[in-house]
This record gives structure tokens, C-alpha cells and sequence, in this order.
């Protein structure tokens, strides 16, 4: 008999339908999924009156493949909080999506996510309850679970806390794919896809499928940083160079030899030497990602990419300004390009590099 277990699922965008939630559809598990979204918008509707059923075509150079995705069984607005938290007690895992703005923003997602956890102590439950982050921040589970605890110590007592420390397990997680688009319950994305996850018993026993690109490992923090640094970093420097001179697609970019020599030295010179790790892994992922990035397939608009720059920023390119500065006693000319150009995109909100650092941390 199949192994049955739910899902609590906060959000419902292209990527964790088309990545995670195809994952679940792929293993052996009797999985159910309860799927939490933020924005009213017309496309859940249409989910939901189809059953909460959608396709996956994963494209690749003489590959395409579509796969049925019959796993969410139902939808709920986030401020719906009352019907979410009659799920308290049959809940197993929490997978979340939020975006790297969702899961700073600790009056949103995870001021939600305390609270859901409250109604779950609440009912005495003291199942463990494992909770599953995928944005894309390194440690995401370990900063979550610090950001609970900090709501907690503001909002609520001891006993709480104590409760969440002994029956909630938080994993680090790091995503890899690239899904470019929805339309009319169809997902678009590569056949490519990865996921890196610290290790846990638990969520060991759901993705026991050796058919799965799924990786438990110790090295969990190292290789979120060579993939933020690498494949999202060259993405978000991509927005705001090329995007900003007018591509629209990153297979546009590596259409034209200058993006593609300019990438090409942006890595070897800029970015790889920030990076320690073993130096044949890192070299190998990079000239893996630039060839998911030649997929004719695949229609990535840097558009979509640019949502939420001024956040994506911090993770994806200014940690390796700063460790780039620490290394050369000077700040990498490539990068500082890009930052030239936030500062037009955002001239609100960042004057120098030091004070977008300064206030994002003070932010967040």
C-alpha cells in the first residue's frame, strides 16, 4: 500500500507547480497537496474548476514531453486563514514558494506560516511537521525557522516556541530548473531539473523514487552559492544589462557573441574565484548552465526574471561584489556595471553599493 502523506503548499506560481509539484506527481506516495495562493487572479479559478489538474512539457533539443499533474486536490485564498486552519491536524509537510521578497518580509509568509503553526499547537498535535522552503536564499530553512522563532519571541509564549524546536523540522533546500511560462493550465520548462536538500528522514522516505533528481546532502550550503552566484546571478545580471539595452529572451542573449563573451568573462573572472569549492564542479555547472541556456525551447523572458530585482540583487550578485572586494582589495567592473544600472532602475531607493547593503539589511 502506497504511503500517504499532505502538503500544505503556500504558493501556487508556475515554478513549484511545474518543479515541485511534478516532483510529487513522479513518486510512488499517495500525496496530497492543499495549495495556498497570495493574488486573487483569474488563472486560479480556472485551476480550480479544473479539479486543480494541469499539464507539465518539459522541451529540450529533440525532446518534448507532457505530463498530467493531478496532485493539488484543492485551493484557498491566503486570507482565508480560517478554512486553512481547519488543516492544521492532517497537515505532514509545509512547501513553500514565496519568492525571495515573500519570505523577508516576515509580516508576510512567515507571520502566516506562525500562525498556521499555532493552531496546529493549539490542537495538541504534536506530529512532526516537516517544512520545506524553496525560495531561492542560502539556508533558506535554517532563516526561516530564525524567523518564526523571532515572530514567537515578539507574539507569543514559551511554550509555543518550545513546541515549534521540538516537532517542526526546517530543511535547507536549493531549486534547479528553469520554468519560462503558463498558459491555460499548460506549463512550460526544461527537461533539466535538480533538488538539493539538506538531510532528513522524513522527506528522505517521499522522493525513495532513484528515477528522481533529488540529492540529500551535507554540502547543502556550497552548492545553493555556486547555483545563486551562478545560474540566478548571471539571470538578474542579464536583466539588468541586455534586458535594459532592449533582449527580451535569455536565448536571445547567447544569440549575440558579445552577451556570450561577456558572460564568459564575467564567470572566469568575477565570479569563479569567489566561489570555494571544488573548482572542477563549479566550472562543470557553469558550462551546464550555459548550454540549458542555448535551449531554443525554451522562451525565458528576462521580464519575468526582472520581478523583484531590487531583492534578488542582494543574494544573487552583491554577495559576490563583496567577496570578490574582499579577495582584490577592489570591486569587479562587470558586476559593478550591473549595479550602475539598479541604481536607474530603483533611484528611490539605492544611491551607493555600500548603501544598498546597509539599507537591505536594515530592511530585512
Amino acid at each position: 500500500m502506497a504511503l500517504k502523506v499532505t502538503f500544505l503548499q503556500f504558493g501556487t506560481g508556475k515554478f513549484i507547480k511545474g518543479y515541485f509539484d511534478w516532483m510529487l506527481s513522479k513518486t510512488d506516495i499517495n500525496s496530497e497537496v492543499f495549495a495556498v495562493y497570495f493574488t486573487p487572479k483569474v488563472q486560479y479559478t480556472n485551476l480550480k474548476n479544473n479539479k486543480c489538474i494541469f499539464n507539465v512539457t518539459l522541451k529540450d533539443i529533440n525532446y518534448t514531453q507532457t505530463d498530467n499533474v493531478s496532485v493539488i486536490k484543492d485551493l484557498f485564498w491566503a486570507k482565508d486563514t480560517k478554512v486553512i486552519f481547519e488543516l492544521a491536524n492532517s497537515i505532514d509537510f509545509i512547501v513553500s514558494n514565496t519568492t525571495e521578497k515573500g519570505i523577508l518580509d516576515k509580516r508576510g509568509y512567515p507571520l502566516l506560516l506562525t500562525s498556521f503553526l499555532y493552531k496546529k499547537f493549539e490542537l495538541d498535535n504534536n506530529k512532526m511537521l516537516v517544512i520545506i522552503p524553496l525560495e531561492l536564499i542560502p539556508n533558506n530553512g535554517e532563516f526561516l525557522k530564525q524567523t518564526i522563532l523571532k515572530i514567537i519571541d515578539e507574539n507569543y509564549n514559551d511554550s509555543f516556541k518550545f513546541w515549534v524546536l521540538r516537532t517542526c523540522e526546517f530543511v535547507n533546500t536549493i531549486v534547479d530548473c528553469i520554468v519560462t511560462k503558463e498558459s491555460n493550465l499548460n506549463i512550460e520548462r526544461e527537461r533539466y531539473y535538480a533538488f538539493y536538500v539538506s538531510k532528513n528522514s522524513l522527506l528522505e522516505k517521499i522522493f525513495n523514487n532513484k528515477g528522481l533528481n533529488v540529492y540529500f546532502t551535507k554540502d547543502i550550503d556550497k552548492i545553493a552559492q555556486i547555483k545563486i552566484k551562478v545560474l540566478n546571478g548571471i539571470h538578474t545580471f542579464l536583466v539588468l544589462t541586455a534586458y535594459m539595452e532592449g533582449k527580451n529572451t535569455v536565448y536571445e542573449c547567447f544569440l549575440d557573441k558579445h552577451y556570450i563573451n561577456l558572460i564568459n568573462k564575467l564567470f572566469y573572472d568575477e565570479i569563479f574565484p569567489t566561489i570555494n569549492y571544488d573548482k572542477n564542479f563549479v566550472e562543470d555547472f557553469y558550462l551546464t548552465v550555459i548550454n540549458r541556456f542555448k535551449n531554443p525551447y525554451i522562451e525565458h523572458n528576462l521580464k519575468d526574471i526582472a520581478l523583484n530585482t531590487y531583492e534578488k540583487f542582494y543574494q544573487r550578485i552583491a554577495t559576490t561584489i563583496v567577496d570578490y572586494e574582499k579577495l582584490y582589495n577592489q570591486k569587479p567592473k562587470i558586476l559593478m556595471k550591473a549595479f550602475d544600472n539598479l541604481k536607474k532602475m530603483y533611484p528611490d531607493r539605492v544611491k551607493s553599493f555600500e548603501n544598498y547593503i546597509e539599507n537591505f539589511k536594515h530592511e530585512n
